[in-house]
């Protein structure tokens, strides 16, 4: 079931019907009538643009250090939380 002010909708397994609300009165839209505004009002716009993330800001320091990391190792911790550098995991081909 959809409804706003105007309008309302029922749909069961059987049967759907798309009804105008008059004076608290339900009327059965005809077959010939055009459904737009109803859609129009039971269906509000979805937003499909994608909002920009702004861009993250790092201090250069830590963008040096990172860049410094040799090909093959990622930053790891220690178990007294020191950070070391761990050789990655080379997965093989299945």
């Amino acid at each position: 079931m959809l409804s706003s002010s105007s309008y309302l909708f029922l749909s069961f397994p059987a049967s759907s019907e798309l009804y105008q609300i008059e004076s608290k009165q339900l009327c059965p839209l005809d077959k010939e009538a055009d459904a737009t505004e109803a859609f129009d009002v039971l269906n509000p716009g979805k937003r499909r643009a994608r909002r920009r993330s702004s861009a993250v800001s790092m201090p250069s320091e830590l963008a040096e250090a990172l860049r410094n990391i040799p090909a093959g190792y990622k930053l790891g911790y220690s178990t007294d939380g020191s950070p070391k550098l761990v050789r990655t995991r080379k997965r093989g081909k299945i």
